[in-house]
């Protein structure tokens, strides 16, 4: 694997697609002993939402109920790493969580990202089956939604 310094998408280009946005954020870079690698972890923040980004070995961004790795010194996955993350950020897609409830208690069926456009109650049915419930969780609040199939 490449050295941070040498990634495809850089923790410097990241911090800038944060800036850009003027999004309050906050940052925590060290060296981790255990694994032997530098790691940055940066929280963005909207509101009460934040999107993680786990920067080390690999890239990971959590967002809502989703989770996605990235490996740095592979373009096609520094090309997603970057859109996804552009996406997420300006609510162009979202987290979905899919649950089942049992007993009244929810228990988690899967998550995914989706594009806003795609968010519909037939879509959801097809992709994750009757009696499900999906909470779709965007960067901004507000535009959250929640679906009963």
């Amino acid at each position: 694997m490449k050295n941070r310094n040498n990634a495809i998408v850089t923790i410097e280009e990241i911090k800038e697609i944060i800036e850009r946005r003027n999004l309050p954020s906050q940052i925590n870079e060290g060296y981790d002993i255990q694994n032997e690698e530098n790691f940055t972890y940066i929280e963005v923040f909207h509101g009460e939402n934040k999107l993680m980004l786990d920067l080390a070995g690999e890239y990971t961004i959590y967002m809502g109920d989703w989770h996605g790795h990235y490996y740095p010194d592979d373009i096609q996955d520094m090309k997603e790493f970057r859109q996804v993350l552009e996406d997420l950020l300006d609510n162009r897609r979202c987290s979905v969580g899919c649950f089942r409830e049992r007993d009244g208690v929810e228990n988690w069926c899967g998550s995914c990202i989706e594009f806003k456009e795609n968010l519909d109650r037939d879509y959801f049915e097809r992709e994750y089956g009757r009696d499900r419930i999906i909470r779709c969780e965007f960067f901004d609040e507000t535009l959250n939604r929640v679906f009963m199939t």
